[in-house]
């Protein structure tokens, strides 16, 4: 009997020196993966283009594209923020609303896309004039989790409906082809 309460007290420590252990190489573990994840996307690794798709019935389309202008790889995933700047960088009134898709995290290598479809009306809704109030001349995009924006170039035209835009979570690549 007395060599089984020796022999329970030398193998605690040594089993609970062996938890650490396993603990500690996991900790390790987790951290190198971590360190090895690549960063998330932001608008210094990030070029922004806008590239339209075909209009139908008053009913605009975009594809809203940004690559990773960078040497390293980067990641993202969601929604981009938007807002339409007239001719003298004030804002014009903008209104996203985001489609109920799914936003999955996305691995862009160097020279890699991906792209949000925008979607807009040049149909006046009620009480609206039958023109934009002011026409759009440049746009500014906010990646997904940063807070700072790139701008661009806005060539499609008036938005009606308060300035309404439709968006879609980010996907690869420069969007469809039609």
């Amino acid at each position: 009997m007395l060599a089984n309460k020796r022999t329970r007290r030398l193998a605690t420590p040594l089993a609970l020196t062996a938890v650490t252990a396993v603990a500690v190489v996991g900790l390790t573990a987790g951290t190198s993966q971590a360190a090895t994840r690549p960063g998330w996307a932001d608008t210094s690794s990030l070029s922004v283009r806008i590239r339209p798709l075909n209009p139908g019935a008053g009913q605009h389309y975009a594809a809203l594209v940004l690559t990773n202008k960078t040497h390293k790889t980067v990641r993202t995933q969601g929604y981009v923020g938007l807002q339409l700047l007239g001719a003298h960088g004030k804002d014009v009134t903008t209104h996203v609303v985001r489609d109920r898709g799914h936003a999955a995290q996305l691995t862009l290598k160097p020279g890699q896309s991906v792209y949000t479809r925008l979607h807009w009306t040049v149909v006046p809704g009620n009480g609206e004039p039958t023109k934009a109030e002011k026409n759009p001349t440049k746009i500014e995009v906010t990646p997904p989790d940063s807070r700072h924006h790139l701008t661009t170039a806005w060539k499609l035209g008036e938005v009606l409906q308060k300035g309404r835009i439709d968006i879609t979570p980010l996907a690869k690549g420069t969007g469809p082809k039609y």
